[in-house]
């Protein structure tokens, strides 16, 4: 997404979801306007960063919200944007290439939101949960929303959002979730902990939220939506908010300010934070220069190139297999490379992935749980680490004692031929 944010809210201790959208704020009565002073101030208390201009505030309704979603994505996302995404994740078995990934997107956070902050104008926007507008006064799950939409602005106001719109960050989707995090993971904190306050000063509290959750329709999500955009949209709330915890520890919120002048680059960094706060980023790892027309035939091209990273790979492998080894195979990524082929004229799809590994025990384990994975995912074994199926076929290579080269493509000759090129 170019040039806005939008942050979807989980509230981690319900299970509730919420965010919104930018419109012009209509005039606020004296009682919200008291109400919406005293939040400021506690936030400003909580985060320990003082607000430095005016914050407009806006409170859009629902259908406002969702024709506002609608002509962003229209305006905002171009085609070719959609196209690249629809790849990644058909070449890695997350959706089925057929998807129509725009409307798909818009559905799921249509149902969600709750609030919006839009990085162009300055403008935070809090939805009404049950009602179209917030009358004299917010709800306790509206203040939550308002907290952790504020915190975004004082981010905006301290250390500038707007890397979030880098073109070049929107093609390196790992480096973008590892930015994301830090960002939602910050809201996150300060959000839970004013969350804990105002329910401690009224434990009764709790329930009014999950009933109000349950009469806006944004207490769970939409049945039908894909695991990896329910995954990939909860990563940067519940493991952002792990992150900064472990930076709060290391040195208050002084540790997590710094951490925005130099934010972490990687999703591994944001799983492991021992590894952000020893300074351990990626390893650098070049593309194979091979042919796709030569290796897979006429009208093969490179459609994309990008480090896919250890959340989206951990990912890759649960199509198959279950979450705790996904977790562990993944676990010592060091970098990669991911380089994905695709045919215009079929839509088939191939792909290379050069990963390096922490150490070389740290390969041997992904390689013995990716030949569990590749099993399950094309059957029994092809010979020479060669799987091939229904779903196509696929090889493994160990390229260095620290290293894995994998070629995925849609008949065994071609599998074979990636990886000969690329080794």
């Amino acid at each position: 997404m170019k040039r806005w944010c939008l942050f979807i809210v989980f509230i981690l201790m319900l299970g509730m979801w919420g965010s919104a959208a930018a419109q012009e704020a209509p005039p606020l009565s004296p009682a919200l306007e008291a109400q919406l002073d005293r939040l400021i101030a506690e936030t400003e208390a909580l985060r320990g960063l003082p607000t430095l201009r005016p914050v407009e505030r806006a409170f859009p309704t629902r259908a406002e919200t969702i024709d506002y979603l609608r002509q962003l994505y229209a305006t905002e996302l171009p085609d070719s944007e959609v196209e690249r995404a629809r790849l990644v994740y058909a070449a890695l078995g997350l959706l089925p290439p057929t998807i129509n990934l725009r409307e798909t997107l818009l559905d799921l956070l249509s149902g969600q939101i709750g609030g919006f902050y839009d990085t162009r104008t300055g403008v935070m926007n809090v939805i009404p949960m049950t009602r179209d507008d917030p009358g004299d006064g917010l709800t306790l799950t509206e203040q939550i929303i308002f907290v952790h939409e504020y915190v975004h602005a004082l981010q905006d106001q301290h250390f500038g959002l707007d890397r979030l719109d880098d073109p070049a960050l929107a093609l390196e989707p790992d480096a973008y979730l590892a930015l994301l995090s830090l960002v939602e993971g910050d809201a996150t904190a300060v959000m839970q902990l004013y969350a804990q306050d105002a329910i401690a000063r009224n434990p009764a509290a709790a329930l009014g939220m999950v009933l109000e959750g349950l009469a806006s329709g944004t207490l769970f999500i939409p049945p039908g939506t894909p695991d990896i955009l329910a995954r990939e949209l909860l990563f940067p709330y519940e493991e952002g908010l792990n992150f900064v915890l472990a930076l709060y520890l290391d040195g208050g919120w002084e540790r997590v300010n710094a951490a925005f002048s130099n934010p972490p680059t990687t999703s591994a960094q944001i799983i492991d934070p021992a590894k952000y706060l020893a300074g351990i980023g990626a390893v650098a790892v070049g593309a194979s220069p091979v042919s796709a027309e030569a290796a897979l035939g006429p009208g093969w091209r490179q459609a994309v190139e990008m480090t896919l990273g250890e959340f989206y790979l951990r990912e890759h492998l649960r199509t198959a297999i279950a979450a705790r080894p996904a977790r562990a195979a993944a676990a010592g990524w060091a970098g990669d490379r991911l380089q994905i082929f695709h045919q215009p004229t079929t839509d088939a799809l191939a792909f290379l992935l050069r990963v390096v590994w922490e150490s070389p025990a740290e390969a041997a384990e992904f390689n013995q749980i990716y030949a569990e994975f590749a099993a399950a995912a094309f059957g029994a074994p092809a010979g020479d680490g060669c799987w091939a199926g229904a779903a196509g076929a696929v090889c493994l290579a160990e390229t260095g004692s620290a290293e894995t080269l994998i070629a995925r493509a849609p008949t065994l000759d071609g599998a074979r031929a990636l990886r000969a090129a690329a080794a």
